[in-house]
């Protein structure tokens, strides 16, 4: 094994989350909208409270162990993918494009608060071997 951590929902994501849905509705109740239209106004606040409540009960969810063997396989919840472009690293996150053996194709957001120091360390020297 090349790499392993152990990740847990990140704080900033949710933050982030939070802060983009509450943009868009803060838009939404600024604009000016004829009377008429202000139950599709209401409609399109209660549908983005549930898309809002359903991302957060997914990055709650975002916990486990993710590795990587020599071989540069990443195993995530029972899934084996390769990397199939380079990593985007940033400051605060890693983002990881994987393909199955089946080609089905997924992505990692790697959240920097989503894990340790030193894991978060170990794993951007790992994705410089990408480029």
């Amino acid at each position: 094994m090349r790499w392993q951590s152990e990740l847990t929902p990140s704080a900033l994501a949710r933050c982030v989350t939070l802060a983009l849905y509450l943009s868009i509705a803060a838009g939404l109740l600024l604009l000016p909208w004829p009377t008429r239209l202000i139950p599709i106004v209401v409609g399109l606040l209660l549908l983005l409270i549930i898309e809002l409540r359903y991302r957060l009960h997914l990055q709650q969810r975002w916990r486990g162990v993710l590795t990587t063997d020599e071989n540069r396989c990443w195993c995530w919840q029972q899934q084996r993918g390769w990397v199939t472009r380079p990593p985007f690293v940033l400051p605060f996150g890693v983002i990881l494009s994987l393909r199955t053996q089946q080609g089905k194709r997924f992505s990692l957001w790697l959240m920097r608060d989503s894990m340790s120091e030193t894991s978060w360390r170990a794993l951007r020297r790992l994705t410089k071997g990408y480029y």
